[in-house]
């Protein structure tokens, strides 16, 4: 896995893998896989030798699809689970959860709205791995580009989500939805 980068910009794992969601070649699954890339970059840290390739999150999708749909949590458990994974899905997620968690090593799957300004989210929903922090900021990898944190939307498809830094202020609004608590996650250690 790696050491753990620490300093005065915060903490960052280790997390060398990047899947874009948006180069798949699955039929129909490009622009709504991004919870199997995110949980496929989790199992490839976790298990390095799990996931070959640099498109492998279409391998792990297809793994998924025999448990159901992208957008299922157990069926992405499931999936982890084929690659000696163990996932938890939980919805009462806050910044101190995804501190403790990566101070442990372990990255965090985060589901959070990406469309409308932060002050006001909305959308069906995407799902992004945190890889660390800094004091003012989450550090993500994001399977489907770079986020205009403040307004939503994307800056960059396809590109530009590579540990990429999204303010606590314009983020967690976006993850906590429904008030300090509230943000949907996976947790992943090995099985």
């Amino acid at each position: 896995m790696g050491s753990t980068t620490t300093g005065a910009l915060g903490t960052v794992l280790p997390v060398r893998q990047y899947y874009v969601q948006t180069d798949s070649a699955l039929p129909g699954q490009a622009y709504r896989m991004c919870f199997s890339s995110t949980c496929a970059m989790a199992v490839k840290y976790l298990r390095p030798g799990a996931l070959l390739g640099a498109n492998a999150d279409d391998t792990y999708l297809r793994t998924v699809q025999r448990f159901g749909d992208t957008t299922s949590p157990s069926a992405q458990i499931a999936a982890c689970a084929h690659y000696g994974v163990a996932a938890r899905f939980g919805t009462h997620g806050t910044s101190s959860l995804l501190q403790r968690e990566i101070d442990g090593g372990f990255p965090v799957g985060t589901g959070f709205l990406h469309h409308g300004p932060s002050q006001a989210p909305r959308g069906g929903g995407h799902w992004i791995l945190a890889i660390g922090y800094a004091p003012a900021a989450g550090v993500f990898n994001d399977p489907y580009g770079e986020l205009n944190n403040p307004a939503g939307g994307y800056v960059q498809v396809g590109r530009g989500g590579r540990a990429v830094h999204y303010s606590w202020r314009h983020w967690l609004p976006r993850w906590e939805v429904e008030g300090t608590g509230t943000g949907w996650f996976m947790t992943y250690r090995l099985a």
